[in-house]
C-alpha cells in the first residue's frame, strides 16, 4: 500500500506542477486537480494523513527537476512492467492537466518535453 501512496503523492505534485507551469493556475486546471484528489478518495480508504498531504501538496510550487527526481525515486520500488504502466498513467495525466484550460502553453510543452526526455516518449 505504501508504494501506491507514493504514486498518489507523485501524481498530485506532478499535476500541480504542470497545471501551474505556464505561470497561471486557472480554474479549469484547479478543478481537474481537485477532481483527481476526489477520485482518489473514492478508490478506497484514504487515511486523513494522506488526504491532508495530497491537499497540502496543492499549496506548494515544484520545479521540473523535483518532479523528475521524485518520479525516479518512486519508480525504484517497482518492476519494469509496473514502471511502464505508472509512467503511461502519469503521461496521460500530464496531458490532461496541460490541456484542461483549452490551450498548451510553450512552458507546459517544454516541461513536458523534458519529462518525456527523461522517461521516454513511449511512456
Amino acid at each position: 500500500m505504501e508504494k501506491i501512496i507514493e504514486v498518489v503523492r507523485l501524481m498530485a505534485k506532478t499535476g500541480l506542477f504542470f497545471a501551474s507551469a505556464d505561470g497561471i493556475y486557472q480554474q479549469r486546471e484547479r478543478q481537474f486537480i481537485n477532481d483527481f484528489v476526489s477520485g482518489i478518495e473514492q478508490i478506497g480508504s484514504i487515511t486523513p494523513e494522506l488526504k491532508g498531504e495530497v491537499y497540502g501538496a496543492l499549496n506548494n510550487q515544484y520545479k521540473i527537476e523535483e518532479i523528475i527526481r521524485e518520479t525516479n525515486a518512486v519508480l525504484e520500488g517497482f518492476n519494469k512492467d509496473e514502471r511502464r504502466a505508472i509512467l503511461a498513467s502519469i503521461r496521460g495525466f500530464i496531458t490532461k492537466v496541460i490541456e484542461a484550460d483549452g490551450s498548451v502553453h510553450p512552458l507546459e510543452r517544454e516541461n513536458f518535453r523534458l519529462w518525456k526526455d527523461q522517461f521516454g516518449h513511449s511512456a
